[in-house]
Parts: structure tokens; C-alpha cells; sequence
């Protein structure tokens, strides 16, 4: 075994590399080579290559990294690298569940099961059919869609893999939650349902999407590790139970879970 199989750190690097932990790390060595230059020339070319060495081998420099930097990175308007899980916000505005859930079921949106509830059959091949319309759109006309179904009136902006809302509240939103929520929304439209809760029903009605409002794939239940996170997972709550794609992982729905 070499010096260099030592270091080595299989569960941080290659396959299992976490990009948000490199380019954090990266940033901090160039930081520290910077500063080791100022006292002394010589010392930032060492500090450098010693630190780019570490991260190549070890996919970090930095104790506790993989606790932070997906958090950090996470709300950077700009991608750092491959992530194939985006955390998202909701369009979705406070409000009464159960006077929801009640304008819902009397519009014809919802229907009450024996033992839950479930879209009805007219709403489902509408919500489906606006979905497939929604995903031919560039990033910057599904945010200019999405954010005239918001609350509050917002700017939409196009940022690497996401798109903002920005007004009173910040919203930051995956181009999957943006399809299904602006998809809800502009549905609920042609039901009839008051402009006020076509917000705050968005975010309900993506825990019953079936379709990947991405690539039109199967959406089934599983969690952030099995779904996008692998053995490697960086994620702060990688069993956190998730409505995802079967072919190409997307997140549609994070369920709350206890810490």
C-alpha cells in the first residue's frame, strides 16, 4: 500500500464524489494559498497543489465538510457541479386545510375515497395534459408561467438549474416542482377554484402526481438515498421518505419527516 492509498477516501470520491463538498473545499484551498503567498511567495504553489492533491483523493480538506457544504452550496443562485437532487421551495401561500380541501372537493378536483382522498378522473387528464405543455418550455418561460401563478406578484429569474421568485419572499424552485405547481395551479383555473387557493394548492396536489413532470416517467414513493443520493449520499436527510421518478430521479415531493 503507498502513501497516496492512505490518503485516498473511496466514500467521498470518484462515483461518491460530492461536488457542493469540492468546490467548497477548492474555494478554501485557493483562499489559504492566496494568504500563505502574501507572508511568503514560495508557500502558495505548495499550499496549492497540496490542497488540490487532498481534495482529489480525499474529496475534501476540510473536517465536517460533508455536513455543510451541501447547505452552503445548496443556495448559491449558480450550479457548482453535477447534483442531481435540488432542494425546492413551493409556490404555495398559507391557508385553511381543511376550507382547501373542501373548495377542492366542491369544484371537482378532489374526491374522498374510503380511506383518503384522490383527484378526480377530469382533473387528472387536465393537470396531465398542462404538465406535458409546461415541459416543452424553455427555463425562462416556465418561470415567467410560474410566477404568474405565485402569490404576491414576483420577478422570476432563470439561475443555473433553478428559478427564483423574488419578492417579498424569496422562493427558489426545481424545474420539476416548478412544472407540477404551475401545472396545479393553471388547472385549477379551469375548474372554476378562487385565484386565492390555487396557491396554496399546489403544493398538495404534487403528492398526487404519477408522471415526472420532467421526462414523463413512472413517480413512485422511496426516499432521497435509494431515489438520487446512492451509498455516498450528502444529503441531510437521506431516508427522508420522497415522491420521485423511477427513470430519471427527480424529486417531486419531500414528506416531512421528524429529525
Amino acid at each position: 500500500m503507498t502513501v497516496l492509498d492512505t490518503l485516498r477516501r473511496p466514500a467521498y470520491t470518484g462515483e461518491n464524489r460530492c461536488w457542493p463538498c469540492t468546490a467548497i473545499n477548492l474555494v478554501l484551498v485557493a483562499v489559504v494559498a492566496v494568504l500563505a503567498g502574501i507572508v511568503t511567495a514560495p508557500l502558495a504553489p505548495i499550499v496549492l497543489l497540496g490542497g488540490g492533491l487532498l481534495v482529489y483523493l480525499r474529496g475534501y480538506v476540510v473536517p465536517g465538510t460533508p455536513r455543510f457544504a451541501p447547505r452552503i452550496v445548496d443556495r448559491l443562485p449558480f450550479d457548482v457541479g453535477p447534483d442531481e437532487h435540488v432542494e425546492s421551495d413551493s409556490i404555495a401561500a398559507s391557508t385553511d386545510p381543511e376550507a382547501l380541501i373542501a373548495a377542492l372537493s366542491a369544484a371537482g378536483v378532489l374526491v374522498a375515497g374510503e380511506e383518503d382522498l384522490r383527484l378526480t378522473d377530469d382533473y387528472r387528464e387536465a393537470f396531465e395534459s398542462r404538465t406535458t405543455d409546461l415541459r416543452a418550455l424553455s427555463d425562462p418561460a416556465l418561470a415567467e408561467r410560474t410566477a404568474a401563478v405565485a402569490a404576491g406578484d414576483p420577478d422570476a429569474e432563470v439561475h443555473g438549474n433553478r428559478i427564483l421568485l423574488a419578492g417579498d419572499r424569496d422562493v427558489w424552485l426545481s424545474r420539476t416542482v416548478a412544472i407540477a405547481e404551475t401545472a396545479a395551479a393553471e388547472t385549477l383555473a379551469e375548474f372554476d377554484v378562487a385565484p386565492e387557493l390555487r396557491a396554496p394548492a399546489a403544493e398538495p396536489l404534487r403528492t398526487f402526481v404519477r408522471t415526472c413532470p420532467v421526462c414523463a416517467g413512472d413517480v413512485s414513493e422511496t426516499t432521497l438515498r435509494n431515489c438520487c443520493g446512492g451509498p455516498g449520499t450528502t444529503h441531510r436527510k437521506p431516508h427522508r421518505p420522497v415522491l420521485a421518478c423511477e427513470d430519471c430521479s427527480a424529486v417531486v415531493f419531500e414528506f416531512d419527516v421528524d429529525d
